[in-house]
């Protein structure tokens, strides 16, 4: 038996701090975790704003008048005259959700700017499918997304998601 102030047995060991060491180590990871759960929400978020926006988009193309003086569909080349005002307000919808929105100051999605309203610049892409003598007006846009722990460590990776939809044009 060991008295008051006897030494203490090889088998036992001081505890002290170690559930503090515990955390030390787990609490990396759970960061980790809980910052992967919330841009992965971030993505499908925004997966999903794009979407409702390109099929908006690709709904107001659908409806666009096609005769003379309005928008120019070819079938036989399978062409859409990207200059038309109509595409432009297609790819402003698509970008912000508001045919007279401002990709470079209120984009739909964070970092999703575009200064002029091209395809290079926007990743928006309008194109006519034709079958038997009916287009479809498809609407795709690429988009840019960045992973939140990735900035704090000074990477950039950016990856990019791609919506399209489809719809036959139906003309007013």
């Amino acid at each position: 038996m060991l008295g008051r102030g006897a030494r203490h047995g090889c088998w036992q060991r001081d505890v002290r701090g170690t559930a503090a060491v515990e955390l030390a180590l787990v609490f990396p990871v759970l960061l980790i975790l809980l910052a992967l759960i919330i841009d992965v929400g971030r993505l499908l978020a925004d997966v999903h704003a794009v979407s409702k926006s390109v099929r908006g988009a690709a709904g107001y193309l659908s409806r666009v008048d096609a005769g003379s003086g309005a928008l120019a569909i070819d079938c036989a080349a399978g062409t859409i005259d990207a200059g038309a005002p109509q595409v432009h307000d297609a790819v402003r919808l698509a970008m912000t959700g508001r045919i007279d929105g401002d990709p470079a100051r209120h984009p739909l999605v964070k970092g999703w700017t575009a200064s002029a309203l091209t395809e290079a610049e926007t990743g928006v892409r309008v194109h006519v499918e034709c079958v038997d003598s009916t287009a479809a007006v498809i609407v795709s846009a690429s988009v840019p997304f960045r992973f939140g722990p990735a900035r704090f460590v000074g990477l950039e990776p950016a990856i990019r998601f791609t919506v399209e939809r489809r719809m036959a044009h139906t003309g007013p």
